[in-house]
């Protein structure tokens, strides 16, 4: 019996790792593409083959701007110009304001109540939660889960979207519409900072 749920394990595991290629197209720094299947890995780079079969190859944001699986594009995108390795963000708009999303996995964690507390830690169960970032002037900025007062200042220039977003027509959670609302509408030179 132990041998028969060994082996069926061990089936179960190559399955699942084969399936974490997805098909899909990585675009290098020198304006080429290939297609094929890409593994994102959990440190840095990912893992790419052109057929199922190969051997994959390792490539880091050194070699690749990003890639794209179902329509769905991924970059690396440096957070300021101090950080040495980008991160990989989702782009959801490309415009005048590109918008990047990341998703932080949720999970368990345990809350304790202090050093002098004789109640028992309880565990909280997280929920995975999205954190946008918008790429403006050569910048990305996090704007988190809502747009902030802060922000305004940024698409002032859009004096329509302020508007709608100080009288909730457009709300601070609805990050997506605001930048596609600023990008359709008021996003066709660069913004400036004063």
């Amino acid at each position: 019996m132990l041998k028969k749920i060994t082996v069926l394990l061990f089936l179960l595991g190559s399955i699942a790792m084969g399936a974490q290629f997805q098909k899909g197209t990585v675009l290098f720094k020198n304006n080429t593409s290939k297609e094929g299947y890409i593994k994102i890995r959990s440190h840095d780079g990912l893992k790419f083959k052109e057929n199922e079969d190969d051997k994959p190859i390792i490539y880091s944001h050194l070699q690749v701007i990003g890639f794209d699986i179902d329509e769905t594009k991924y970059r690396y995108v440096k957070r300021n110009s101090i950080d040495v390795e980008p991160v990989i963000l989702k782009e959801m708009i490309h415009g005048t304001i590109v918008l990047y999303e990341k998703e932080i996995q949720g999970g368990e964690t345990s809350m304790g109540f202090g050093p002098d507390s004789n109640l028992l830690p309880v565990t909280v169960d997280r929920k995975s939660s999205i954190v946008y970032y918008m790429f403006v002037n050569e910048k990305l900025i996090k704007i988190g889960r809502k747009i902030k007062n802060r922000h305004l200042k940024i698409l002032k220039d859009c004096p329509e979207l302020v508007s709608k977003i100080k009288n909730k027509e457009i709300h601070k959670t609805n990050v997506i519409t605001a930048i596609d609302y600023y990008n359709e509408h008021c996003g066709k030179t660069p913004i400036t900072e004063d």
